[in-house]
């Protein structure tokens, strides 16, 4: 089966989930977390890969990182320091920095949790290959299984509402082949379990464009 790499995208823009303020806060105020790492409440995902600052970036967080952010946390030292990093890198996807929401950060945390609903088999949830492409890429806006191939295909065209062109995009797709119960890899890769090339560009394109405030400073 050919899929489709065509990959476009003319002026991005941002428009994250919007989430009301209110189960948030609740959630928050009753210190929810179990601690467990499959998280499938989005106030609880977020308590729980926010706790750990030392171990932050081993999270679902990872899949945002931009090349020179990672090298950036990497020297930091002290606990003190990486909250501070954490905090100027959400602030950096934030469309708004006057009040205290975080649309974004919140829309992104609601991915998580319903990864870690959907995705059962092994890896799960946020860490199965389809985990990262729906953290990432949102929602697709087509999804079919190809009964002669078995493959499950995911057709992109807004990016699951996470990001959108002013004008008409190229259709990608990303596939995944079954491999065990409940568990599906990505496919189209030089090898089984191998990311396709143009899918991880992709990634790096919607990175990068959710980036607000590219000139923000630490600490600022």
């Amino acid at each position: 089966m050919s899929l489709c790499r065509v990959f476009s995208l003319v002026a991005l823009t941002v428009a994250a989930t919007v989430l009301s303020a209110g189960p948030w806060a609740a959630t928050f105020s009753r210190g929810a977390t179990s601690g467990v790492q499959m998280p499938t409440d989005p106030a609880e995902a977020m308590a729980v890969f926010e706790g750990d600052v030392e171990k932050w970036d081993n999270g679902p967080v990872s899949y945002l990182f931009l090349s020179e952010e990672l090298e950036e946390w990497k020297e930091l030292e002290t606990d003190e320091e990486r909250r501070e990093f954490i905090q100027w890198f959400w602030d950096r996807r934030d469309d708004d920095l006057r009040d205290r929401q975080h649309p974004f950060k919140e829309g992104f945390y609601t991915r998580v949790a319903t990864a870690n609903r959907r995705f059962s088999g092994f890896p799960r949830g946020w860490k199965s290959d389809r985990g990262r492409v729906w953290i990432i890429l949102g929602r697709p806006d087509g999804l079919r299984t190809d009964f002669a191939t078995e493959l499950e295909i995911w057709t992109y065209n807004t990016y699951g509402g996470i990001l959108r062109s002013s004008s008409s995009m190229g259709e990608m797709q990303a596939a995944f082949i079954r491999a065990g119960v409940g568990n599906r890899e990505i496919y189209g890769g030089i090898a089984p379990g191998v990311w396709p090339p143009y899918l991880l560009s992709a990634f790096n394109i919607v990175n990068r464009a959710l980036i607000e405030n590219p000139s923000l400073k630490r600490g600022q």
